[in-house]
């Protein structure tokens, strides 16, 4: 018990604002988000913002059903997303774009 309470606070995980996420939906819906970028987004747990880790499941659903692949983009390899993927993403967008926290 002591280990897993000692080496569970050391278990990396991804810390993004609000803002970040938006950039980086913005770059997914207009074809130029790098395929790193996307994998290490969806890949990591955001324990600090349960509301930006909701989005990061949903982006990762989104990865198994709107994901046509990968595409070069000036050299860069960026992930590439079909119809019904591009319509989700902003969708998505839309909803983070204007999301504010309140504090009740």
């Amino acid at each position: 018990m002591i280990f897993f309470i000692r080496h569970k606070s050391k278990v990396p995980y991804y810390r993004l604002t609000k803002e970040q996420c938006v950039d980086l939906l913005v770059r997914a819906v207009q074809g130029y988000l790098p395929e790193h970028e996307w994998h290490a987004f969806i890949g990591m747990n955001i324990r600090d913002n349960e509301a930006l880790d909701v989005l990061r499941e949903q982006c990762l659903l989104l990865d198994e059903f709107g994901v046509r692949g990968t595409c070069l983009v000036d050299g860069h390899s960026c992930v590439s997303f079909n119809k019904s993927g591009i319509q989700r993403l902003e969708v998505l967008l839309d909803e983070w774009r204007f999301k504010t926290d309140y504090l009740v």
